[in-house]
């Protein structure tokens, strides 16, 4: 039975965002499977304005932070996937801006209409990106046991530092600190998770796995009366690497990918609980396996 979601949470909007770029990236065929064809079933009732004058009319309802703007982000998105309208990049458009949009306007994903969207597009993008996992993971899996050895030690060596490198990592980390606790007390909460999350993508590696743990024990001192905020924080971060992950994969940057794979799990290990933890547990033990196969565990 599907489950319906009542409560949009910042880590699916970002993974709606990246499902919507990758299906973009994969061609008109999944582009349309996956999300023109089911949010053409949203309304059967199509707004008789041209697309055009409603993309304006979305502009000025942005601006003004309009109670009207869920309607309007409907009547735009049902308006753009009808059978006469030819540019099929406007619907994938119209919808990253909707979600983006719910990430700095509080009341939007609290609205009937993007309640709607979300789950007019649950089940497709649950298929395809089960669908685009198990792709990725062959060629992961493929790309990673046919790569010489010496590459092997490469992307082991990448997962090596510095000493010299970390005063230098540390004083930066120490500036961005700073910041985030400047918008604890002062800034809007979308900057505030905005700035947070770049922290932990930034300063979270296998070098020194220790980096980021200022920036959570800064979470659970002053959010202490904030229910979830830590949770959706981290869980975004977990949707936004794994997707990179899966991006990485696609892209034939072995590197990258394992670099990726070792940031999530520096940040994640021992929590089940987070989005995309078994895949990326799938992906890591590909690497590992290699790894002993060819007896390199001494180069870790």
């Amino acid at each position: 039975m599907k489950k319906t979601i009542k409560t949009i949470r910042l880590s699916l909007i970002d993974d709606y965002i990246r499902i919507i770029k990758s299906l973009a990236a994969r061609g008109r065929s999944a582009y349309q499977t996956y999300l023109v064809y089911p949010l053409g079933a949203w309304s059967k009732v199509v707004p008789q304005e041209p697309i055009a004058k409603l993309m304006e009319i979305l502009k000025d309802a942005e601006e003004s932070r309009s109670k009207r703007l869920p309607l309007i982000y409907k009547m735009a998105i049902v308006k753009s996937v009808s059978p006469e309208q030819l540019d099929l990049s406007i619907p994938g458009t119209i919808s990253m801006s909707f979600l983006k949009s719910m990430k700095d306007i509080p009341f939007l994903p609290k609205s009937d209409e993007a309640i709607e969207f979300v789950n007019i597009l649950s089940g497709p993008f649950r298929d395809y990106s089960g669908i685009e996992f198990r792709r990725l993971k062959e060629k992961f899996a493929e790309e990673i046991s046919t790569a010489e050895t010496v590459e092997v030690e490469k992307l082991i060596k990448n997962l090596e530092g510095r000493d010299a490198d970390r005063e230098k990592i540390a004083a930066d980390s120490e500036c961005h600190l700073e910041t985030i606790k400047n918008l604890f007390a002062h800034g809007p909460d979308a900057q505030l998770r905005r700035e947070i999350i770049t922290y932990l993508l930034k300063f979270s590696t296998p070098t020194y796995p220790d980096m980021h743990h200022p920036v959570l024990e800064m979470i659970d001192s002053i959010t202490k009366n904030r229910g979830g905020f830590k949770r959706e924080i981290l869980d975004a971060t977990a949707v936004i690497i794994y997707h990179e992950i899966l991006k990485a994969i696609g892209a034939g940057e072995l590197r990258k990918a394992v670099t990726l794979i070792s940031k999530y799990t520096v940040i994640f290990r021992g929590d089940p609980d987070t989005p995309n933890f078994q895949e990326v547990g799938s992906f890591e033990k590909k690497f590992f396996k290699i790894i002993e196969d060819r007896d390199l565990w001494e180069r870790l």
